[in-house]
């Protein structure tokens, strides 16, 4: 709770944002809906950018969803980690956005379907290609070691991630290597 509320008082000197800039240079919305009502999600971006200035708030992660004082929920960025990502791999900030908005929309998403609705998306959005999963994949598995519901490694992870998209796509669940 005080890691909570710590959150929140730093969002109101964070940068705040209601539309997400795509690699590819397109401003995107995540909108959620409850109860009738329709809401563009706001993006705070925490910190500078700058090497030390992570947020512990964030526990190490990219973004989180966290709610608002109101229950709505809200996208938080850690602008140190994505200041690299934004140099070395511009997709992989875009999918980290749309795993976010998909936690939005869903609150009982868990990770495994949110990067699930993430990859899909992406797709939806023409932005997938075999570079982009590749590329996707490889970040993925750089990832040694994760909580355990992320699958306890960013190659379980990404398997997990593919067995999910296939059997969306209604495609054999199996899923070997890639190349």
């Amino acid at each position: 709770m005080r890691g909570l509320l710590a959150l929140l008082m730093l969002s109101a000197v964070a940068c705040e944002a209601l539309a997400f800039d795509r690699s590819d240079g397109v401003l995107v919305e995540c909108v959620v809906e409850r109860n009738g009502e329709r809401r563009v999600v706001a993006e705070h971006w925490l910190g500078h950018g700058d090497a030390g200035d992570r947020h512990p708030e964030l526990g190490g992660a990219a973004a989180v969803v966290r709610p608002d004082r109101d229950g709505w929920p809200v996208i938080f960025f850690d602008n140190v980690t994505v200041k690299g990502m934004r140099e070395r791999d511009p997709h992989m900030l875009d999918f980290i956005f749309y795993h976010e908005c998909a936690h939005a929309t869903d609150p009982e998403r868990d990770e495994i379907a949110a990067n699930c609705e993430a990859y899909l998306d992406l797709e939806r959005e023409g932005m997938m290609s075999e570079a982009l999963e590749h590329s996707l994949a490889n970040t993925h598995r750089k990832m040694r070691r994760l909580p355990s519901r992320y699958g306890g490694s960013g190659a379980v992870f990404w398997e997990k991630t593919m067995a999910c998209v296939n059997a969306r796509k209604g495609l054999a669940a199996q899923v070997g290597p890639a190349n």
